[in-house]
């Protein structure tokens, strides 16, 4: 007799397993290098190992980021002592035509992070099926393909379909975009904390997620490349000399507000999901002794489509719930980034106050 089963999802507490510290590393080595060896718009260069793996030294990463907020600091006093008049070169032509392809370039590059992101997705995309919401958690949630216990499920995680790619570049691109804070300071302004404190914060997130190869950092990447595509499109019209609406600002900031909202949700879901997929125990008799899944079981006899017949083979299938992150590494990233959010949306929260509200207008003049 076949039994017909369609694993489920659920929510519930994290194994306490997950904040261990310091953070557990399942698979060895961290990262796995993403694949580039086959060019496309997906995979446009080749990333070189010894290029990635140098970029995810965390000694390097904290220098950087401490230079740049020194430099910050130092250059946010030099400007006050100049009563905030703009340097000389930033009244160029030349100055100019750099942000204008500093902007356009940013907004391109986080429409194609945001097109490849969706791409990689779709390739790996399970059909529709009796197990297919299970089958959609795992996908989302298990970056590394070996570790994959469902049968039907695509043969590659969405790490390896494209998004270690997309992450790291996404991550570089990080290190980049703190020349917007030089354009302020080379223009005279003063560089806000929340200015400073984001372009520091996020370069640490993305250290995380990259390190411990975090299916969470699909929130970050999804979310910051649709934001950035409207954002820097935004800059460039800008700084063509357009005159943008004041409710087109408002709307932007809103919507920047409304990321951090949604990113807190969709990334702490990932700590509260678990999932239910087929294992095939006919060989190996189940493992009960791991305590994250012990007692999660249930046993069927299952006769696969393709062996049914006079000769079929009966096999002892068992479903396990599975939760979505897999070691304390990959949630040390969720805490990590929900540390660097909060205080950012509170600073994004009063920037709102003071630019778009009349009581905030009123509280500058």
């Amino acid at each position: 007799m076949d039994f017909i089963t369609v694993p489920s999802i659920q929510f519930g507490l994290p194994p306490r397993e997950l904040f261990s510290f310091p953070p557990s590393q399942r698979k060895t080595p961290i990262p796995a290098y993403p694949d580039s060896s086959t060019r496309s718009l997906l995979r446009p260069f080749t990333i070189n190992p010894h290029i990635f793996h140098a970029s995810l030294d965390l000694k390097s990463t904290l220098t950087f980021i401490a230079i740049y907020v020194t430099a910050v600091l130092s250059l946010n006093q030099l400007n006050a002592s100049r009563r905030y008049q703009p340097w000389a070169f930033s009244k160029t032509s030349t100055f100019r035509a750099l942000v204008i392809l500093h902007n356009a370039l940013l907004a391109l590059f986080s429409a194609w992070t945001l097109f490849t992101t969706c791409q990689a997705l779709k390739g790996c995309w399970p059909a529709g099926e009796p197990n297919y919401y299970a089958h959609v958690a795992e996908m989302l949630c298990e970056t590394d393909s070996s570790a994959l216990r469902s049968e039907s499920i695509s043969a590659k995680s969405l790490w390896e379909e494209g998004s270690g790619y997309i992450g790291w570049v996404f991550y570089i691109s990080k290190f980049y975009e703190v020349l917007d804070t030089m354009i302020i300071l080379a223009r005279g302004k003063k560089s806000s904390t929340l200015q400073t404190y984001h372009h520091a914060g996020v370069i640490i997130c993305g250290w995380a997620t990259m390190k411990y190869e975090s299916p969470a950092s699909l929130v970050g990447i999804v979310l910051n490349s649709a934001v950035h595509t409207l954002m820097y499109s935004y800059f460039t019209i800008h700084s063509l000399g357009v005159s943008v609406p004041m409710s087109i600002k408002r709307s932007l900031t809103t919507i920047q507000i409304a990321q951090f909202l949604t990113g807190f949700v969709w990334g702490y879901s990932y700590l509260f999901v678990k999932y239910h997929v087929p294992l095939d125990i006919t060989a190996q008799p189940v493992d009960h002794s791991n305590s994250w899944e012990s007692g999660s079981y249930s046993r069927m006899e299952y006769n696969p489509p393709s062996t049914r017949g006079s000769d079929s083979v009966t096999r002892v299938v068992a479903t396990a719930a599975t939760p979505c992150l897999s070691d304390s590494g990959e949630a040390l990233t969720v805490v990590l980034t929900t540390v660097y959010v909060l205080p950012l949306l509170l600073l994004f929260v009063r920037f709102f106050i003071e630019s778009y509200t009349k009581g905030g207008i009123k509280a500058k003049d």
